[in-house]
């Protein structure tokens, strides 16, 4: 299973949001029975959703603490 997951798209995203597609895609795997390559591919499109979510918290958490500061 290991080797199927050393695909291009995991390749291009960052580590804590590849160990999270790896994650989502062996959970499909078990539970959706997809085959490798579908799940991957639907396992990267999560794992970017759950990343852009999580950065646009934190930059929005930033801007507020430094609306703090300037007040």
């Amino acid at each position: 299973m290991h080797s199927n997951f050393s695909l291009p798209e995991l390749m291009y995203l960052s580590p804590t949001t590849r160990e999270k597609a790896v994650l989502i895609a062996q959970d499909l795997i078990r539970t959706n029975n997809l085959s490798p390559r579908e799940a991957i591919t639907k396992a990267v499109l999560i794992a970017k959703n759950w990343a852009v979510k999580n950065v646009n918290r934190n930059v929005w958490k930033k801007l507020k603490s430094f609306e703090k500061e300037m007040i």
